[in-house]
Formats: structure tokens, C-alpha cells, sequence
């Protein structure tokens, strides 16, 4: 059995784990999202390509920039 590769935390707050070992772990990190309020950058390379953020969170940085999710 392989082991399990842990997110770590960058100095911004933000748990880092690479896209190759998200899948295995996304409940993991959708539970830490809505219950812990821990945001997870999903990275490629050591690069971020994508964050796990909660829905309430996204409607909030949307009316920070004064924008609506009207699509």
C-alpha cells in the first residue's frame, strides 16, 4: 500500500498538495473546506493551478469586487 501524501501548509495559510494525489483525497479536503475552513491550492509542479475554496467564500470575493454570479 502506498502512502499517503499530506498537504502542507504554505506561509499564507493555505494547504498545497499536488493535483496527482487531490483525487484520492478530495472528500478529505471538501470536508476541511466546509468544516474547517481550510482552503487547499491544488498544485502541478509546485505551481498552484486551482483552490478548494467553500461556495460562501466564492459569493463573498465576488461582492468584494462588486461582481455577481449571474451567469
Amino acid at each position: 500500500m502506498t502512502a499517503t501524501t499530506k498537504p502542507v501548509l504554505a506561509k499564507d495559510g493555505v494547504q498545497e498538495l499536488p493535483l496527482t494525489h487531490a483525487r484520492a483525497q478530495l472528500t478529505t479536503l471538501i470536508e476541511d473546506a466546509r468544516e474547517r475552513d481550510t482552503f487547499t491550492a491544488l498544485t502541478v509542479r509546485g505551481r498552484r493551478k486551482i483552490c478548494l475554496v467553500t461556495p460562501e467564500w466564492y459569493e463573498r470575493a465576488l461582492a468584494a469586487l462588486g461582481e455577481t454570479d449571474d451567469a
